[in-house]
């Protein structure tokens, strides 16, 4: 038994159950993911669009366009300048949208290496 595989000593009725388990919670989890996916992609656009919105209502615009317009000025109060460009973002609902966005690729990610080993065992049988 030391150069056979740990399960070739079991008999086929629970390889075969063993087999329908891992099918199932295969299925599950591409469920899942696919879900999961398409939730945090279509979530993306009301929280990018409530983002826009609260940045134009917060002036956070028309201090980027001091950066531009005023040089001077903004040099010489550099601390306030940064503390109210700060103050002006809406840092919940980024920070909202970058986890969305780390779940969606991540789960994309799996669904593309899931896609990859369900082709390869495709291919293999």
């Amino acid at each position: 038994m030391s150069g056979s595989k740990p399960l070739d000593f079991l008999p086929p009725k629970i390889l075969l159950r063993i087999n329908r388990e891992q099918i199932k919670k295969d299925k599950l989890w591409r469920v899942t993911s696919r879900i999961i996916c398409s939730f945090s992609f279509f979530a993306l656009f009301p929280i990018i669009i409530d983002v826009l919105t609260k940045l134009k209502n917060s002036g956070f615009w028309n201090y980027l366009s001091l950066l531009s317009t005023d040089t001077g000025a903004v040099a010489m109060y550099w601390r306030e300048f940064s503390l109210s460009l700060v103050d002006a973002l809406p840092l919940f609902q980024l920070t909202l949208i970058f986890a969305l966005l780390l779940v969606m690729f991540a789960s994309f990610r799996f669904a593309l290496k899931d896609f990859k080993r369900i082709g390869l065992s495709a291919n293999l049988a």
